[in-house]
């Protein structure tokens, strides 16, 4: 059975751009152009132009017209540490392991109070609408964003404490919790894939159908939940890597 029309298309121009015809940056040729080259309607073509899109080749700037984009830079990140101590562990404990490790990463931070959320109020064990404290802080590595990291907090347990407050917390905040009275004893990961909600599409400046990847996790002192965290990537340029045991280093990129 032949494929249609606008798949035929977006064959020959996604052939166009793996093999360096069309380079990143490059204006592909206007729908009525590509219409006339193809001999295709021009709703012919728009079809072929969102499917490559969908597939992050491409993206449209209104007025502009329509450009390949450079290819994605995938990262990986290590989900836990699970040889060390809640103590040791990294204040985020979900690294981005970078094959190019020449671009350092930046990170923007942002501390705000809210009422907390349906999901949030179930995993922190606090009531629909309560009061919680919210750390929200963007990953870039070079001008590339990759991660959004929103950890929550009961007020009862963060107010009046550096958990309100802007900026970076030196010590982590794992061993900040320590010090308040609430070491954490461990935590539960759980792992889904869903569409973007506004915030997450304009900062991983996503094209339409691209999904996020969603890691919450929840830390546990000895009594009570202390902190639910939620690791956001987008799932079409990062893999979710878990380590355990005594394994070499170079076997985690796979």
């Amino acid at each position: 059975m032949a494929q249609p029309k606008y798949q035929q298309i977006a064959d020959r121009l996604r052939a166009q751009i793996n093999n360096g015809a069309l380079r990143p940056g490059e204006r592909l040729p206007s729908e009525p152009d590509l219409a006339a080259e193809y001999d295709a309607s021009r709703n012919t073509v728009r079809l072929a132009i969102a499917l490559l899109t969908n597939q992050g080749l491409v993206a449209t700037h209104q007025g502009l017209g329509t450009f390949v984009l450079r290819p994605a830079r995938p990262f990986t990140a290590l989900l836990s540490r699970v040889q060390a101590a809640p103590h040791e562990q990294h204040v985020s404990a979900a690294l981005p392991v970078v094959s190019q490790a020449d671009e350092s990463e930046m990170v923007r931070l942002l501390v705000e109070t809210g009422p907390a959320s349906p999901s949030v109020a179930e995993k922190l064990g606090v009531a629909e609408g309560d009061s919680v404290v919210i750390r929200r802080s963007q990953h870039f590595i070079g001008e590339v964003p990759w991660q959004l990291i929103n950890s929550y907090y009961p007020s009862d347990i963060a107010k009046g404490t550096p958990l309100e407050q802007a900026g970076p917390i030196d010590a982590g905040t794992i061993e900040l919790l320590a010090k308040l009275g609430y070491p954490q004893q461990g935590f539960v990961d759980e792992i889904g894939a869903r569409m973007p909600n506004g915030r997450e599409f304009d900062f991983f400046k996503l094209a339409s159908g691209t999904p996020v990847i969603v890691v919450n996790r929840t830390s546990y002192s000895s009594d009570q939940p202390v902190r639910l965290t939620r690791y956001i990537y987008r799932g079409d340029r990062v893999r979710l890597l878990h380590v355990e045991g005594n394994v070499p280093e170079g076997s985690r990129n796979g």
